[in-house]
């Protein structure tokens, strides 16, 4: 996996970003849903550089050649993530059907005083999860991310919703960690996606779908500063505004261990989290959005 995908382009017009928002905000979801199907057919046929990793991906999931109807699919899934994600930012996400699995594990933790960290993954949609801690009464969410790669469709979601965007913890800072030592303490959550790395970041290969990838170290090396457990999130679309979330324990709070034996430790877990995310592609596999050549390895 390399920073290419950093690259990628934003493809998004502010004006239809903001025309679909208030269609889908004041004339409801049927009506936007309709806009989704000429959307997805415009950045089915002109998106070629992430529509090559689209069909590169479903090619390992599906074991064959995929055909028209199943890469429009897949768009249209990531198309229809990000319209409920403008629910979700709206606090009006009531208007979805969100079923959790699992939600005892961070019942569990809770009453124990002290937060953990939640390993996410682009697959389903991410930004559920924040409608799950609502919901749950409180629970207090800093997301890591890799700064803004797509600043117009992150410009729109911070209008709508400025409070979340000041728990957005850009992972490029230097002084991004300060402080999240005292939220786990206070028993908040740390969320943070395992699935993407940049190149000269510490990463591991894992096997995924048949073939080694990149997967990056960070949240491993994250859980041993903050001794912190490790729980797998995933929020699977599964269709007409209906999201399962499954919350598993990776492995509770890495243990520092020497450097030899670090690697290995590492590796392990994160070959761990691999697995279970393949299972989850499985599951749902048009829920994977990780538009990049995600199998390339160059050094």
């Amino acid at each position: 996996m390399t920073e290419a995908w950093l690259n990628i382009p934003e493809r998004s017009s502010l004006f239809w970003l903001r025309a679909i928002t208030w269609i889908a905000l004041r004339l409801g979801r049927g009506v936007a849903w309709l806009l989704l199907y000429p959307i997805t057919a415009y950045f089915l046929l002109f998106a070629n550089r992430t529509g090559a990793a689209s069909q590169a991906y479903l090619r390992r999931i599906l074991g064959r050649e995929p055909g028209f109807a199943e890469r429009f699919r897949h768009y249209h899934t990531f198309a229809c993530t990000l319209l409920d994600r403008v629910y979700v930012l709206a606090g009006q996400d009531r208007r979805l059907d969100i079923r959790v699995h699992g939600l005892e594990l961070l019942e569990r933790r809770a009453r124990s005083g002290r937060g953990c960290i939640l390993v996410g993954a682009h697959l389903g949609s991410f930004e559920i999860i924040r409608a799950v801690g609502r919901v749950r009464g409180g629970f207090k969410i800093k997301a890591l991310m890799h700064g803004e790669r797509t600043p117009l469709i992150a410009g729109l979601y911070r209008r709508l919703n400025p409070a979340l965007h000041e728990d957005i913890v850009d992972m490029g800072n230097p002084s991004s960690l300060l402080g999240l030592d005292g939220h786990i303490a206070g028993g908040g959550w740390v969320a943070l996606l395992g699935d993407r790395a940049l190149h000269g970041d510490k990463r591991v290969l894992c096997d995924f779908l048949g073939a080694p990838a990149y997967f990056p170290q960070a949240p491993v090396l994250l859980g041993q500063i903050l001794q912190a457990p490790l729980l797998l999130f995933v929020c699977l679309h599964r269709g007409w505004g209906r999201y399962e979330v499954y919350f598993e324990t990776l492995t509770e709070a890495p243990p520092g261990l020497p450097r030899g034996e670090r690697e290995t430790a590492v590796r392990d877990i994160m070959q761990r989290y691999a697995g279970r995310l393949e299972h989850y592609c499985r599951l749902a596999p048009y829920n994977w959005f990780n538009f990049h050549d995600f199998w390339r390895i160059e050094d």
